[in-house]
This record gives structure tokens, sequence and C-alpha cells, in this order.
């Protein structure tokens, strides 16, 4: 597991590598950010982002909204209570990411690496899946439908403990 650094830090590295303005230091949201925030603290709106390895961060209650997320390496970092609708999220590497109470609900997935992550309460619901990896994953509570089970190879522990949904739940907003 990497040592993560502090929420101002890692917005100086977002800032190192052009992904926050020089003099922007955004505010943490005492809440799950909601797209129509006036202040959302940390976003990535309508982007690309790509290339980068983003690791160790500190990144609670990040909003990304319609974008696409590729070749990205979150691993070890912080990422709960973020809100992440309808983005794709393409060779990227969640590896023993915190991801609890985090709303990723009607994203794609492809290639997408969750192992060690704790996902917690991560609402996933009408997100679709392709060539993604859950081995030794937290899956407590982790919102499913029941139709999902046949995308993801999971032991009968994390089966056990997901919180399986029989509907897909309304769209999410912003969509």
């Amino acid at each position: 597991m990497l040592e993560r650094t502090s929420y101002a830090e890692s917005c100086r590295i977002l800032q190192s590598k052009e992904l926050l303005e020089v003099d922007e230091l955004p505010t943490l949201p005492e809440r799950a950010p909601r797209h129509d925030d006036e202040q959302l603290g940390i976003s990535f709106f309508r982007t690309r982002l790509a290339d980068v390895a983003l690791e160790g961060l500190s990144l609670p209650r990040t909003f990304f909204g319609r974008s696409e997320i590729r070749n990205v390496s979150f691993r070890g970092t912080n990422l709960s209570e973020s809100t992440a609708n309808w983005n794709d999220f393409i060779d990227v590497d969640f590896s023993s990411t915190d991801l609890s109470c985090a709303d990723f609900r009607a994203c794609n997935f492809e290639r997408v690496s969750f192992r060690g992550a704790v996902l917690r309460g991560l609402d996933l619901r009408l997100a679709k899946f392709r060539g993604c990896t859950f081995t030794d994953a937290d899956m407590a509570g982790i919102k499913l439908v029941h139709s999902a089970v046949w995308f993801f190879r999971l032991s009968h522990g994390q089966r056990a403990v997901i919180d399986w949904q029989s509907q897909p739940g309304p769209e999410p907003e912003g969509g």
C-alpha cells in the first residue's frame, strides 16, 4: 500500500501535471459532489484524462462527469465519496484505491483493475464492464444489479457481501 499525500499536496501534484490551474486550490467539499453544485472541488468534466499516474493521492469527493479516463493509474489513491457518472474508464488501474461510498453509476469500464481496492458502499448500478478485475477487492455493500453477476469473476465471499439490487434504479442526474 502506498502512503498517501495530503489533500493540499495532492492538489499541488495535479497542478504540476497541469490538471489544475497553478493558482487554484479547490476547497474539499463537505459531502459527495453533485453535478449541479456551484463549487465542485476537484473536477473533471467533459474532458479527456489520459496517460498519467495519480498514485497515492488524497482526492476524496472528486467529481468526474461525462469524461474519458484512459490509461490512468489511481493506484493507492483515496477517491472515497467521489461522484463519477457517465464516464468511460479504459485501461485504468484502481488497485488498492479507496472508492468507498462513491457513485460510479452509468459508467463504462474496459480493462479496469480494482485489485485489492476498497469498494465498500460503491454504487455501480447501470455500469457496464468488459475485461475488469476484482481480485481481493473489498466489496461489502457495493451496489450491483443481479444481471451483472455474469460479468465478474468474484469469490464466494465477495458475492456474499454485495448489496444485490433487483432493478438498476434511476439514472444519475446530469446525464
